[in-house]
């Protein structure tokens, strides 16, 4: 492969994973943008996902793609039940307060699952996603592109459930003034639990995706953690489209420091693009801060 088609094939490989970075991200910018929660918890969400459907297709043969919707049910149900019962007392609290709440929540959820399955990594051995698409030169594992085309699909449809149906005019309506939506029927505390469960579903949704290809581990959280917080801070706090560009800002450069630096640090690369978005475009990529 010469340099051109390997320089191409390394930004294929960043695009793809971009793609399932802002599959993992989008949940983390609904619900900021809507209640204002920033969830230490949300690689444990993805972890919980990616677990879903490993056993699924371990215990029971259910063919991964088939247990995307039962990743979604389960971790819409945790989510809303989550933010119902414990998050919504801290609504109106300083934002630390949710941040620690969260944090104790992701512990609580790392150690059960450490307790219940161990440490050791699994990975699924499904023979269609060994295969490769090839588009001249470069090479297109199907696994992660499947994975993308849904992350993708997935961003796509919350934005347009925020944008063209009654329940998300009433998430927006809550998320640009409560105390208004509240006078007008709205039942913010509704719309909130609503709001983290949609979240959490799709960042389940998410993590099944990343069980095609990756391994899967309880300690896995922390990272999708820090690169969705990272994704949502390119992107613009709260502007669900703009997970899209920052997935892919953050995915390229990760396979572009993988490649011609060294893969330990592509972490600290993404950081350091982290920080000069906000140096030179504070509000993120697309210069837009909120769900509205």
């Amino acid at each position: 492969m010469d340099q051109l088609a390997a320089f191409g094939q390394t930004v294929l490989n960043g695009l793809l994973q971009g793609g399932v970075y802002a599959a993992a991200a989008v949940g983390l910018s609904l619900i900021f943008g809507v209640s204002g929660i920033l969830n230490a918890a949300h690689g444990e969400l993805v972890m919980l996902g990616a677990f879903t459907t490993y056993w699924l297709f371990k215990l029971h043969g259910v063919d991964p793609l088939l247990t995307l919707p039962i990743s979604f049910v389960l971790l819409f149900g945790l989510g809303y039940l989550l933010q119902f019962l414990v998050l919504n007392r801290t609504l109106g609290a300083p934002l630390l307060v949710s941040l620690l709440v969260t944090f104790g929540m992701s512990l609580v959820m790392v150690n059960t699952a450490l307790r219940v399955w161990s440490a050791d990594y699994r990975m699924m051995a499904v023979p269609y996603f060994d295969r490769s698409v090839y588009v001249g030169p470069l090479i297109v594992p199907l696994s992660r592109l499947t994975a993308f085309v849904i992350g993708l699909a997935m961003v796509g449809g919350l934005y347009w459930l925020l944008q063209r149906t009654e329940l998300g005019r009433m998430i927006r309506a809550t998320a640009q003034d409560w105390e208004m939506a509240s006078l007008m029927g709205v039942n913010p505390r509704f719309v909130y639990a609503v709001t983290f469960g949609l979240g959490a579903a799709t960042t389940g949704v998410a993590g099944s995706l990343v069980a095609f290809y990756a391994p899967v581990e309880p300690n896995m959280g922390l990272t999708y953690t820090l690169f969705a917080f990272s994704v949502v801070v390119l992107g613009g706090m709260g502007y669900i489209p703009g997970v899209v560009w920052g997935g892919f800002a953050l995915g390229i450069a990760q396979a572009m420091t993988e490649t011609y630096v060294e893969a330990g640090l592509s972490l600290l690369v993404a950081f350091f693009l982290l920080y000069l978005i906000l140096r030179f475009m504070p509000a993120g990529i697309m210069g837009r801060g909120r769900v509205e």
